[in-house]
Order: C-alpha cells, then structure tokens, then sequence
C-alpha cells in the first residue's frame, strides 16, 4: 500500500513534469517561428522548431504513461502525439513550405489544446493584454480624425 502511494505521487510528479516540458517546448517553437525569414525546413532554418516538437513528442509520450499509471485521461496527449508525429513524418518525407501565420497557428492550436489540461496555464483565459488591440485601434481612429481636423483647418485658412 504504501509503496503503490509512493508510485502513484512519482507519476503525478512526473506528469506534472511532462505537461510543463510541453508547454515550454511549445511555446520555444512558436518563438522560433516568428524568429524565422524562411519556412524551408529541408535547408535547416526550421531545424529548431523541429527540435522543439521531437522533444513534445517525447514528453507526451511519457505524460501517456504517467496518466495511464494514475488512472487518468491520456486522449488528449495522445491525440496531440499523433498530430505531431503526422507533422514531423510530412515534413521529413516530403519538402513541404508554409507560411509563418500557418505554422504559428497549427503551433499555437496544439498548445492552446494542450493548456486545457492545465487550468493554471490556460492562456486564452487571460484578461491582462486583451484590451490592447482595441486600444490601438481607438487610437488609430482618434489620429485619423486629429489629421482630418488639422487638414481641414489648413484647407479653410489656405482659401480653398
């Protein structure tokens, strides 16, 4: 009984361990993307990336293990094992190219996917930057009318 216990706290360790290898190693790889000039991952600018998702790989496959150990839902690691292993057996059979937006958001579904495992790392749940496109464009729209004024204003005392 106790040593059954003392199992059970290393594999929840240890899964704890593997979920925050994936984060890290996901993100790493969406900040290699935007990093990048060129997508031609057979040419080896994209090496980094495909470092970063061998080594997802790896830690799913561990967090598989640990979760089926503890009794516990393994579908999404091994869903997201799968994609990646699809990805990485396209990319090394075939040259393949995509754009930086595409690659940065099949990258940031897996990890958005991924979080939903872990609601201390739930990123689209964060309030803190999400106002700020819209502050842009309120500023954007507030020059835009300032130059209309001023524009307007120069027009009338030029005489035309």
């Amino acid at each position: 009984m106790v040593e059954e216990k003392r199992v059970a706290e290393g594999d929840k360790r240890f899964l704890s361990y593997n979920r925050r290898n994936v984060l890290t190693n996901l993100l790493q790889a969406e900040e290699h993307v935007k990093a990048m000039n060129t997508l031609n991952f057979i040419e080896g600018e994209g090496s980094c990336v495909l470092k970063h998702l061998l080594l997802v790989r790896g830690e799913l496959a561990e967090a598989i293990s640990h979760a089926s150990s503890l009794g516990g839902e393994t579908k999404i690691y091994e869903k997201l094992r799968d994609e990646i292993e699809s990805f990485l057996d396209k990319v090394e059979a075939e040259p393949v190219s995509f754009t930086k937006r595409e690659l940065l958001n099949k990258i940031r579904g897996w990890r958005k996917e991924f979080e939903q495992t872990s609601t201390a790392y739930q990123t689209f749940m964060c309030k803190c930057l999400h106002a700020i496109p819209y502050l842009k464009l309120l500023f954007l729209f507030a020059l835009g009318i300032a130059v209309g004024v001023l524009v307007h204003k120069l027009l009338l005392l030029l005489g035309v």
